[in-house]
């Protein structure tokens, strides 16, 4: 890796922008020539370190936390099942208030035309009684 691309990487992994605040923020970085290739080799080594442990206690933690994660992962995908059909449900109800706004709509034109035959009605009703 160039010395460039190093640095990027041990910077972004300590969320840091300079050599100053990094060597701030670990204890065994304070030693260390910044200006060497092999030091900055060294700092990403040892900001790596946590994670490394960290991924190899994942891979095999402790038996109360086995089960923890077992009760994590079944609530995660419970909740998953139950918002899949809450979104289902969702969806039917936004259907069938599409349609029932459809019959709405319907019906108006309809109410509509009857208002339009009762006032003909009357008006040929009326008509027919003044003549």
């Amino acid at each position: 890796m160039k010395l460039q691309e190093l640095k990027a990487k041990v910077y972004e992994l300590a969320g840091v922008n300079n050599t100053k605040q990094l060597k701030a923020k670990n204890q065994e970085i304070k030693t260390l020539d910044m200006r060497l290739k092999t030091s900055w080799e060294k700092t990403l080594a040892i900001l790596q370190k946590p994670q490394s442990e960290f991924e190899d206690w994942l891979e095999d933690p402790p038996e109360e936390y086995k089960d923890i994660f077992s009760e994590i992962t079944e609530v995660s995908q419970k909740y998953d099942r139950k918002s899949a059909q809450t979104k289902q449900l969702a969806r039917e109800v936004l259907s069938v208030a599409n349609n029932l706004e459809e019959l709405a709509g319907e019906y108006q034109d309809e109410a509509d035309q009857i208002k339009q035959e009762i006032e003909i009605t009357r008006r040929i009703s009326k008509q027919a009684r003044l003549n």
